[in-house]
């Protein structure tokens, strides 16, 4: 119960900040703010190629949209738009990289890059750390407190640095 209470968490927070954009169903690169990271016009142009090949299909859930989805999926799932919007402006911006840093373009589903599986469990650490770890710490009460994000260790890089 408490790993779906975390999941739901960070899908919740992941969604407010990633759809706290404007933005319309018309939505393009070339009407977008870009205001980030060098990557983001790269990612957006994946992120919309990847939108418009599943268009009437956004709202279904991920792992019955994409293929090869093996740690956000079953009871729980999010939508697949949802899911391309965590993926960008989440982990890709966290870790200051664009998709071809996990995917071979245009053959999303393929394991071939280690990064992928890496990606993967990092997921499953981030859910262990917030959903087992940080509540069974004494005198903080983790429900109202920040949780554990990429960010938390990358800060904007694929591999994170001692600091």
């Amino acid at each position: 119960m408490r790993i779906l209470f975390a999941i739901v968490m960070m899908v919740t927070l992941v969604e407010i900040s990633a759809f706290s954009l404007i933005r319309t169903e018309k939505t393009s690169l070339k009407n977008m703010s870009i205001s980030g990271d060098s990557l983001e016009l790269d990612r957006l142009k994946y992120m919309n190629e990847v939108m418009a090949s599943i268009k009437g299909k956004e709202k279904w859930p991920a792992d019955s949209v994409f293929k090869n989805i093996k740690v956000i999926k079953g009871k729980g799932n999010i939508s697949a738009e949802h899911f391309l919007w965590m993926m960008n402006w989440g982990w890709s911006a966290e870790l200051g990289v664009s998709c071809d840093h996990c995917h071979i373009i245009g053959r999303w589903e393929s394991d071939e890059l280690y990064t992928k599986d890496i990606a993967r469990g990092m997921w499953n650490m981030r859910v262990k750390i917030n959903s087992e770890i940080l509540p069974a710490i004494t005198g903080k009460n983790y429900d109202t407190n920040p949780m554990v994000t990429c960010i938390t260790c990358h800060r904007g890089k694929p591999i994170p640095t001692e600091q």
